[in-house]
């Protein structure tokens, strides 16, 4: 439960000290502020859960996602001469894009799928549906990752040719 605990704070604060406007600065503490809330309440108040926490994931990748759309509204209102493809930030945030609304779709089903696992028969096609839900999270993290990548060395490879 941890892990999206800091990944709401993480990725909130980022957008934070991104952001140019108070009230989107705002915003950004106020989708830490969801994702921490929800954290305490159920791990210090309520009984945590016995399996995945989806719901918890669920509310740090949809905050996320609304930074996200945030941003590049702030990119289109704030149009500058320099090229979006030589801006960093914005093939981080695009590659986190890509990464949470895939994951927010695979979080919100995967405590159903789980519970129905746990619960019900223990047969190969729950235990497969599972497995084929955390491939296709880990498919997704590698194009967010690879994405990342791909633009870090091509504004490397752009600044290097425009300086020579």
């Amino acid at each position: 439960s941890l892990v999206y605990l800091l990944t709401g704070t993480g990725w909130g604060l980022y957008f934070r000290f991104l952001f140019l406007s108070k009230i989107k600065r705002v915003i950004a503490l106020i989708t830490v502020t969801t994702t921490a809330t929800y954290f305490l309440v159920v791990n210090h108040l309520l009984a945590p859960p016995l399996v995945f926490d989806s719901s918890g994931y669920v509310i740090s990748s949809s905050g996320i996602i609304l930074l996200i759309f945030i941003y590049y509204h702030q990119l289109l209102v704030h149009i500058k001469a320099e090229s979006l493809s030589l801006n960093f930030d914005f093939w981080i945030v695009s590659s986190q894009l890509i990464y949470h609304l895939g994951a927010f779709g695979i979080f919100l089903t995967y405590n159903h799928f789980t519970t129905r696992y746990i619960s019900g028969p223990y047969n190969s096609e729950n235990q497969e549906l599972l497995t084929y839900l955390w491939g296709v999270h880990n498919v997704l993290l590698f194009l967010a990752s690879l994405l990342t990548w791909v633009g870090a060395l091509w504004i490397v490879y752009r600044r290097k040719s425009i300086s020579s």
